[in-house]
């Protein structure tokens, strides 16, 4: 596998996981309406099944793999876990720091995501 084509396929799991992001923060300001349906789980996503498919292969020499992985579930959960809240909860201050935390967490994940694209090229 050529490093530009991992380095490629970090790049769009950088952009489906921003573009998750903006989803959220839409949905949780009733721009955006989500159900769990519309959440893949962290194997079933593109990015999920490119990992699981071959990535772990491709990025066998990059140490961050397994806590990369570990923080793409904790991003899935968090997007499920954002879906599924109430109404009057999302739009309460519990809901605000939960979006919060998961902001936090998706960009730990682009900016891991983003080290080991460049360490991949």
């Amino acid at each position: 596998m050529s490093k530009m084509l991992v380095a490629m396929d970090l790049q769009a799991a950088i952009i489906a996981h921003l573009s998750w992001k903006a989803k959220l923060t839409d949905f949780f300001y009733g721009v955006e309406n989500l159900t769990l349906a519309d959440v893949p789980d962290h194997t079933r996503c593109d990015f999920g099944k490119w990992l699981y498919g071959r990535g772990l292969n491709d990025l066998a020499g990059i140490p961050e793999v397994k806590a990369m992985e570990a923080l793409h579930k904790e991003v899935h959960d968090g997007i499920k876990a954002l879906v599924a809240m109430p109404l009057e909860q999302r739009q309460g201050g519990e809901g605000q720091q939960a979006l919060a935390s998961f902001k936090d967490t998706c960009d730990r994940l682009v900016e891991m995501l983003e080290r080991m694209e460049n360490q991949a090229k």
